[in-house]
């Protein structure tokens, strides 16, 4: 009679493989194995994967312990796929004893931390007295009976940890518990024969959490630094228009504006799989990655009272990027220091993406999400614009030029957190986040070369029956000489083709007055 298996070589192990490949929308990812392959029985033997949820760090290491693990039969599931291409795919293909565990069942707030490592100990000891009986006595510790097994009978193992990072979400504030956890698993992996591969996945980088840096021997593989492994979490841009061929589905520009945008460094830009894969399903784009977890902790961090942050949020809510020093963050979601500790715990966590000491809002979905949150908060002027900002909108399509001047300028008298005002570029960025409902019904486009020049800002339509837009800002002279840089320029050229109506909008705003004129005429 067959015995359970808590964790070892379980005969389920190619189940979440197969419901991943029997489903109506799959993109083969199963080249990661072969990059995974190369690392097994090496220095690079230990591999952590940090990416934010719903970025397919599950269907992943259920795709390798289908692959690895001894006592079942997987190569049908695999041969039409990707991995069989591989040049040690054969060598490796159920041929590991895999050690397959979700922290998240283990190391929670329900239980302290050595009533954890208790209970997945004492399992993963009953698994190993199961498979290599005679061997263990009941007074051996996990290390040593691991240890044990590998000096007598040669075999070694695969550990494939998904969540290992629960315990620092959900005991934030527990230290000396995390210390403890941190030192269970140096023990148990550090320099240890018997480890082939362990194979870590969470949403937070490892090295970091303590000054001893206990487990500097990974790998890793993040947000900040996706490298090799960057194709596999995430789809690429090729992945989306080979799903926009396979599926009806919205379109490859659609798709592209509300869930791409993560930079991946040398391979391009990667979209928000779950989203697409949502989107495809219901046939709209719209935001899904909410459903997945909720938002509470974007506005639990962005509310926090640092120097800099709330500009930084303004910034890029207008599409600008903000720098950021990602060097001093010490993966701890309790303990910040400053913005810049912010804007990276939120880089890992997906609601930013980075590339050279910039950070930015990478598509749609996540800027409806800043916007609704902020919306919630009391953040004085900012949310202000964003609560207002459909108001203004209507007034400049129905040509209200005063009432547009006299919105501006009651968001002037209350600009006090941004004291950098009186500058051409500040007033941009005011101007970009009071037009920001105006997303929902234009494509909006800054600094956008047309005709003999630059535009301040073009809105393109995305329906018909409302009338294009042209902005144009002025600093120190005239709402009139905004119009005439509009004409003399041709700007009126790059929009006229998406709209028969175009709205032609000069604003000026008066350093020494203090007061914004508007004038908006209609061709």
């Amino acid at each position: 009679m067959q015995t359970y298996r808590y964790f070892l070589n379980r005969n389920k192990n190619g189940n979440g493989f197969s419901e991943l490949l029997n489903g109506k929308i799959f993109v083969d990812k199963t080249g990661l194995i072969e990059e995974i392959n190369e690392k097994i029985s090496t220095k690079e033997k230990w591999v952590c994967v940090s990416k934010p949820r719903r970025f397919g760090k599950t269907m992943a290491l259920e795709m390798l312990a289908a692959y690895y693990t001894k006592g079942i039969h997987t190569e049908q599931l695999f041969l039409p796929l990707n991995a069989a291409k591989g040049k040690t795919f054969k060598q490796h293909l159920n041929a590991h004893n895999v050690i397959l565990v979700n922290f998240n069942d283990y190391f929670n707030k329900e239980r302290s931390i050595q009533e954890s490592i208790s209970l997945f100990s004492s399992r993963l000891l009953k698994d190993l007295q199961n498979t290599f009986p005679d061997i263990l006595d009941e007074s051996c510790d996990l290390s040593l009976s691991l240890d044990m097994i590998c000096q007598l009978t040669g075999e070694k193992f695969i550990f494939l940890i998904d969540e290992w990072d629960s315990i620092f979400r959900t005991k934030r504030q527990e230290k000396e518990e995390q210390e403890i956890f941190l030192d269970f698993l140096r023990l148990l992996f550090k320099d240890k024969e018997y480890i082939e591969l362990v194979y870590m996945t969470g949403i937070l980088p490892v090295k970091k959490y303590n000054t001893g840096s206990a487990l500097n021997m990974f790998q890793e593989f993040t947000m900040l630094e996706p490298k090799k492994l960057a194709p596999y979490f995430g789809f690429t841009e090729n992945e989306v228009k080979e799903l926009c061929k396979k599926h009806e589905a919205p379109s490859l520009e659609e798709l592209k504006e509300w869930y791409d945008g993560y930079c991946a460094e040398e391979y391009g830009n990667i979209y928000n799989p779950r989203s697409v894969v949502e989107a495809i399903r219901e046939q709209k784009c719209r935001d899904y990655w909410n459903k997945t977890g909720g938002y509470s902790e974007l506005e639990e961090y962005i509310t926090q009272d640092f120097d800099g942050l709330k500009t930084a949020i303004m910034q890029m809510l207008t599409g600008e990027s903000a720098e950021v020093n990602v060097l001093g963050f010490s993966n701890d979601l309790n303990s910040f220091q400053n913005k810049d500790e912010i804007i990276t715990a939120l880089i890992h966590l997906g609601y930013l993406t980075y590339s050279n000491g910039k950070a930015w809002i990478p598509n749609k979905e996540l800027a409806e999400e800043f916007t609704n949150s902020i919306k919630k908060m009391s953040w004085g002027i900012l949310t202000k614009l964003l609560r207002q900002s459909k108001n203004l909108l209507t007034a400049t399509q129905n040509k209200e030029a005063d009432v547009v001047a006299s919105f501006l300028e009651d968001i002037h008298d209350d600009l006090q957190e941004f004291k950098e005002y009186n500058n051409e570029h500040t007033l941009k960025c005011v101007i970009h986040l009071a037009y920001y409902a105006a997303q929902e019904d234009y494509y909006l486009q800054f600094e956008e070369n047309a005709g003999k020049g630059i535009a301040d800002c073009l809105m393109f339509p995305r329906k018909k029956g409302i009338p294009g837009i042209i902005l144009e800002l002025k600093y120190n002279k005239s709402p009139q000489e905004a119009i005439k840089q509009i004409k003399q320029k041709n700007y009126i050229k790059k929009i006229q083709q998406s709209a028969k109506q175009i709205l032609l909008v000069g604003i000026n705003y008066s350093k020494r007055t203090k007061k914004h004129q508007c004038l908006i005429e209609e061709i």
